[in-house]
């Protein structure tokens, strides 16, 4: 993949390009889009960059490190999450922070990925870090909006704003084809799903990138209704109000399953068919 596949051929793809090539990655970044799943596969494109291994084009989306990185495996790249609470707290900071100090395992350096809300004094606590932060560590915060981060935090970032619907208008196919398909699963006729399931016959790697985000919106989904907040895009919640949670999670499974089918060379005609089916199974 590279900063173009997820963001589009906007200004700041090619800036976050630019970065990196110079070698003048921020050691803090914070994305901010309404479309957090799109924050959040941005904040793991600038991951893969800063630990990519190619000697051209970073992330060159085929070395060890950008594979392991795509799939979620990579034990440099520790993400944060608030599971099972709205935010997340002081503590989970100060583990992240200790854990800061220790070699990493395999590449050069580590990434944080800060991908949930955080308390005012989870904020405080990264503060020291970020103005001091070790050598070859380096963080990145999503965000729905500015407002949710410290002031103090903000000026120890690089931000970058992300226009949900520019960014889609820029070209990621992939990502549309993946809203295609989440708002036609809660549509009691199998046409729309027929079709918008169709897409992922197109290539191998746009089938991984639809079935990518699938499995992110699923995961928003399981959110939305564990948490019941406002600020989930109309597809999240569409899949959400309707499903029960042991249909989700089914729903989750299913774009997994296919991801594994798919790193075994399953026809791409098959794939659709059987994501199809299996989604619609998965309703019931």
């Amino acid at each position: 993949m590279s900063f173009e596949s997820v963001l589009g051929k906007g200004q700041t793809a090619q800036h976050l390009a630019s970065l990196t090539q110079s070698n003048r990655l921020p050691h803090a970044a914070a994305f901010q889009s309404e479309n957090i799943t799109l924050a959040r596969s941005a904040a793991k494109e600038l991951a893969a960059a800063y630990l990519c291994t190619s000697e051209n084009m970073r992330p060159c989306g085929e070395c060890r490190s950008c594979r392991k990185i795509h799939d979620d495996i990579h034990p440099d790249v520790i993400t944060l999450k608030a599971v099972g609470k709205q935010s997340i707290g002081v503590g989970e900071i100060r583990e992240m922070i200790s854990d800061c100090y220790i070699m990493p395992n395999e590449s050069h350096g580590k990434v944080y990925l800060i991908f949930d809300k955080m308390t005012p004094e989870a904020q405080n606590a990264l503060l020291k870090i970020l103005e001091e932060p070790p050598s070859g560590v380096m963080f990145v915060i999503t965000t729905e909006q500015t407002s949710l981060l410290l002031k103090t935090v903000l000026s120890r970032t690089m931000m970058f704003k992300l226009s949900p619907t520019k960014q889609i208008d820029d070209g990621n196919e992939a990502f549309q084809a993946a809203v295609e398909i989440a708002r036609a699963i809660p549509q009691n006729i199998e046409l729309p799903l027929l079709g918008a399931t169709s897409s992922l016959m197109n290539s191998r790697e746009f089938a991984k990138q639809v079935l990518d985000y699938l499995a992110e919106f699923f995961t928003l989904a399981l959110e939305q209704k564990y948490l019941g907040e406002d600020g989930y895009e109309d597809y999240i919640i569409g899949i959400a109000r309707p499903l029960r949670k042991s249909n989700i999670v089914k729903l989750y499974n299913v774009a997994n399953q296919a991801l594994e089918m798919l790193s075994h060379n399953c026809n791409l005609t098959v794939l659709s068919t059987w994501v199809c089916a299996n989604i619609r199974e998965s309703k019931h």
